[in-house]
């Protein structure tokens, strides 16, 4: 079953391929594992990052033309986030600058949406009662953090969409009550490791790399099945300047087409010179990264070991009742 995976276009697996080097005699897997179209895993995206190599394992022509395809798709997603981010919003870099308006609350233009406001690139946005304070605790930067960047901040760029979220948002906020719910949709994050490994310990979780995540929260793979919304009860805080973070549950893992009960498999790796997996001849192994649900971090700066436990997308701060991006983009403020 196909997946909106904006701003790609993947057809499926020898079903008038758009990917170059799908078709015949190329064979290169990438686009049937975006389109999830057949074989192990296919409710699910696969999501894999790397072709990784093993000494005495044949070498397939069809693994090499997927490092093409996936270097090709990983700077497609990271020019059209640049795009996505510097152009959206209500900001100086688009409205013009007025130093007597605030960051927090007030929109930089009557035909914004005032809910959303934030200022521009390096412009510290904020306020102290009635006097406007452009603090650099909130200078805005570009996307892609140390945690999980959205493709897009807001409402999705791209026409038509069928995305699921409403107006094609990939994370969206709302206060009902004094209860602030945060949901994460399908689409496409760029992703880092947490600090630490959120099973065990071990504090040398984290890479350094970046990596493009598809998360389909529609068909999740996971027993139980992974949780993409959080909530806070904002009443039980009364501090003025703490921040709760908010980010995403990350797992990594090593599939081959070698199945047996001791590992994670997929059978579709097998050499396909012939136009089909051959599972008895086994090439390279995959790499992969996963989003498996959402949570909440303890407020900084308690107990960072809960902190670091989370690729992290935004914060709150539940006095001002405001959601930022760990940018520092403003994606929601209710009253």
């Amino acid at each position: 079953m196909a997946r909106n995976i904006e701003p790609l276009k993947a057809r499926g697996y020898g079903n008038n391929p758009s990917f170059p080097l799908t078709p015949s005699p190329f064979n290169s897997r990438v686009e049937s594992e975006l389109s999830f179209a057949g074989g192990g895993g296919a409710n699910s995206p696969k999501n894999y990052q790397f072709v990784a190599y093993r000494p005495g394992f044949p070498l397939q022509a069809s693994e090499l033309n997927e490092i093409q395809e996936h270097f090709q798709m990983q700077m497609t997603l990271n020019l059209n986030m640049m795009n996505s981010w510097i152009t959206s919003g209500a900001g100086p870099m688009w409205s013009g600058f007025d130093e007597n308006i605030p960051g927090d609350g007030v929109a930089f233009d009557a035909d914004f949406d005032a809910s959303i406001p934030n200022t521009g690139l390096g412009v510290g946005g904020g306020s102290v009662g009635d006097v406007v304070d452009h603090n650099k605790q909130y200078a805005i930067s570009g996307p892609g953090w140390r945690g999980s960047t959205p493709l897009w901040p807001f409402n999705c760029p791209y026409v038509p969409t069928d995305n699921s979220g409403f107006g094609g948002k990939l994370v969206e906020a709302n206060i009902t009550f004094g209860s602030l719910t945060i949901q994460f949709y399908s689409g496409w994050y760029l992703v880092d490791l947490p600090q630490i490994n959120p099973d065990t310990s071990d504090a040398s979780f984290i890479s350094g790399l970046k990596h493009w995540v598809y998360l389909d929260t529609s068909f999740p793979d996971a027993t139980p099945d992974p949780q993409y919304s959080v909530s806070l009860d904002l009443t039980q805080y009364n501090e003025t300047d703490i921040w709760i973070p908010i980010g995403l549950n990350i797992s990594t893992g090593y599939v081959d087409c070698n199945c047996t009960d001791n590992n994670t498999c997929d059978e579709n790796l097998g050499d396909n010179a012939a136009g089909y997996s051959n599972s008895v001849a086994c090439g390279a192994s995959r790499y992969m990264v996963n989003i498996e649900g959402a949570g909440v971090g303890v407020p900084n700066p308690l107990q960072p070991e809960h902190y670091n436990k989370l690729s992290l997308v935004c914060k709150v701060n539940p006095y001002s009742k405001t959601v930022r991006y760990m940018n520092n983009i403003i994606l929601y403020k209710g009253s």
